[in-house]
């Protein structure tokens, strides 16, 4: 009999624990504008707010005009999806009531978090849980703080004909990791942090404002940043893609570490790069200096192995520039710096009107050539059992050379030779003339 008893009550129990297993709400937004707290706005007919026996699933579709979401309190759900062609606008109101609190958060347990399928703006939050915004959506971020991880999806084959993106207004914090591999644009005067470090595949647009990461920046192959602005990695700031200064000044910052460039960096026409660490800067990759502005390293830049300067009739300047053997930097323009190293084996091929302002060290079996044009040294020049072959072309040491067996080569260029002084393009007696008219020179006062 007491094993029937026993028996009986563990099947009431079981049934009791079904009754107060809690339920998984599927919640769809079926309002325009409204409040999240009214529950008119939703069906079923109920608030969306985890509790104890109850949790939601939300939906929101925008297909006309919106609809517009205030949130007067904070909430929590397990995870929240958003489509549809029109905003959505996802927001604390402004004009809270008396006593409400400062900052309302979207509390969401899922580790989806938020999924934005289609177009959405959120403003004036803070989003406890993870933000998706997947291929082929819009999202706009203002003012919103996001305690997790940001993911932005590259373009589907199959998405609309506008640019998917993610959109910073105001400015938007990250506690977690940003990942991109679609586009961001960082409006002007706007902030985009991270905590944590950021991942770029795609392309991150700066038009004037600002984007940050606590810990490392890795700028994949794939990957692009551009514009003009300030972008900090503060640990270190590693680029294997493209990145160019474009419109304005584009200013990259690691405090705490250094920038290592295995891809392209560079200006485009009339901007300029500029690149501060607390260490130098090792150049494994490309560097591009256009005209009309420069790139800039501050301290110092190493040109390593295999790696490639074009100077392309901008300027490049650093605390001191060391040209390592086997590395190409070739052009005309204007390099600036306190001491221009051209290590052991190392070649510097200037093809043009160049300036070098400051010093210029040229070490054993290092070249300097020089062809069609002047290259002017503003500083002292040491040539250490080195060359300085000039191809139609010559250098002016105004600061003066120390010549430590230094290999001197004049030859004659495929444009030009330093002999045709009257340049008609021969090299003749009639040249000869004028070397003697100049060589018979002398001063008034003589």
């Amino acid at each position: 009999m007491f094993r029937k008893v026993l028996m009986l009550l563990a099947i009431v129990l079981v049934l009791l624990a079904f009754e107060v297993q809690a339920d998984v709400i599927d919640s769809n937004w079926v309002g325009d504008y409204g409040i999240w707290g009214d529950a008119n706005n939703w069906e079923p007919p109920k608030v969306p707010d985890n509790k104890e026996l109850d949790t939601f699933v939300v939906k929101i579709e925008g297909y006309s005009n919106g609809p517009d979401i205030g949130l007067l309190q904070s909430r929590t759900v397990n995870q929240l999806d958003c489509y549809g062609n029109e905003t959505i606008y996802l927001a604390s109101w402004k004009g809270l009531p008396v006593g409400s609190p400062i900052s309302v958060t979207l509390t969401l347990e899922d580790p989806n978090g938020i999924t934005n399928h289609g177009e959405l703006a959120l403003s004036g939050l803070d989003v406890a849980g993870n933000v998706t915004n997947a291929a082929g959506a819009m999202l706009e971020l203002e003012n919103l703080e996001i305690v997790g991880d940001l993911y932005n999806y590259a373009r589907a084959e199959t998405a609309p004909t506008k640019v998917p993106c993610i959109e910073i207004n105001g400015w938007c914090a990250i506690e977690g990791r940003l990942n991109n591999t679609g586009t961001i644009v960082i409006d002007s005067y706007c902030n985009l942090w991270s905590e944590l470090n950021i991942d770029n595949t795609g392309e991150i647009l700066l038009y004037g404002g600002e984007c940050m990461g606590d810990e490392i920046v890795e700028n994949h192959s794939t990957g692009t940043i551009s514009g003009f602005g300030i972008f900090y990695g503060d640990a270190s700031f590693h680029n294997e893609g493209k990145i160019f200064a474009a419109g304005g000044s584009l200013a990259l910052f690691s405090d705490d570490g250094t920038v290592i460039n295995t891809g392209i960096m560079g200006n485009k026409p009339n901007a300029s790069l500029y690149i501060e660490t607390a260490e130098d800067v090792n150049n494994n990759g490309t560097i591009e200096v256009n005209a009309g502005g420069g790139v800039t390293f501050e301290p110092n830049m190493v040109n390593g192995s295999n790696a490639t300067i074009n100077l392309l009739g901008g300027t490049l300047a650093a605390l001191t520039i060391t040209q390592t053997a086997d590395a190409t930097f070739e052009g005309q323009g204007n390099v600036t710096t306190a001491n221009l190293l051209i290590e052991t084996e190392g070649l510097i091929r200037l093809t043009g009107p160049t300036n070098i302002f400051g010093n210029a060290q040229i070490e054993p079996n290092g070249t300097l050539q020089i062809s069609d044009g002047t290259t002017l040294i503003t500083g002292h020049a040491t040539c250490n059992n080195g060359t300085i072959h000039m191809i139609g072309g010559r250098v002016i040491c105004q600061g003066g050379l120390t010549n430590n067996n230094c290999n001197i080569i004049w030859e004659p260029g495929t444009y030009t030779n330093m002999a045709d002084f009257n340049l008609d393009g021969k090299v003749n007696f009639k040249d000869f003339a004028y070397f003697g008219d100049t060589w018979l020179w002398k001063a008034d006062w003589y």
